[in-house]
């Protein structure tokens, strides 16, 4: 049986570093049954799902700032409508250029801290 010596997660034949602590494996003799601890799995799902929440962050930020414009737009289709459907010009370009700053703050935040949560969360194999 492969064991890590750091965290003590056991592997299977095949396998030479842990997935955790990227520690070289070593043998250890198994035991007859009596007193074995429960087998820690290496953090493989964990990692993957981590990684994908903050991928999807990423890619949801960058749509963002992609449509930034057509959503200021439509948020000041429903100002336009709160307002009676009438505004002054003026009013309506401050409005508007207001709306798409919004959207692209908040997009670029998210494709930050989404890529930044990737890039942290992605190990490179040696």
């Amino acid at each position: 049986m492969l064991v890590c010596p750091k965290c003590k997660c056991e592997y299977e034949e095949g396998y030479t570093v842990c997935n955790d602590c990227d520690c070289e494996l070593v043998h250890v003799p198994e035991a007859n049954g009596e007193n074995v601890p429960a087998k820690k799995m290496p953090n493989i799902i964990g990692l993957t799902g981590r990684t994908l929440i903050f991928g999807a962050i990423f890619v949801i930020g960058i749509i963002i700032l992609i449509s930034s414009t057509s959503l200021a737009d439509t948020e000041m289709a429903i100002i336009m409508k709160a307002h009676g459907g009438s505004m002054d010009t003026s009013y309506y370009l401050i409005y508007l250029e207001q709306s798409i700053i919004k959207y692209r703050t908040l997009g670029c935040v998210l494709s930050i801290l989404g890529g930044l949560g990737v890039l942290i969360n992605t190990r490179i194999s040696k």
